[in-house]
């Protein structure tokens, strides 16, 4: 995730944008969603929901640590909603987004 990058989504969530509950179509990042447009604050797309492709379903691990980072992604994106200081929203980001750098590089093994 870029820095502005975060900048745009942390302007956006002080500007009254929310976050939303299903995680980007595209890399499962947490996305935003301000005035019908949905921007992933991790890849950075953006799209109108209602333009959003289905839900692509991820097939459950057997790796308990994909599966013990997948519930942490859960924990964060709740307490990310809940959040109100920008700092511990800029801290929650950072480690959604490390969190899913990890996800991808276990993969790749």
């Amino acid at each position: 995730m870029s820095k502005d990058l975060t900048k745009k989504a942390v302007e956006m969530l002080l500007k009254g944008a929310t976050l939303v509950s299903d995680p980007c179509p595209y890399c499962k990042g947490v996305r935003i969603m301000k005035n019908g447009s949905a921007l992933c604050v991790n890849c950075g797309r953006e799209a109108n929901e209602e333009k959003i492709p289905e839900k692509i379903e991820e097939k459950p691990s057997g790796d308990p640590l994909l599966a013990s980072l997948e519930q942490k992604l859960k924990e964060l994106t709740k307490e990310l909603e809940h959040e109100k200081d920008h700092q511990k929203q800029q801290q929650i980001l950072k480690s959604i987004n490390d969190i899913i750098n990890i996800k991808e590089k276990i993969k790749k093994i």
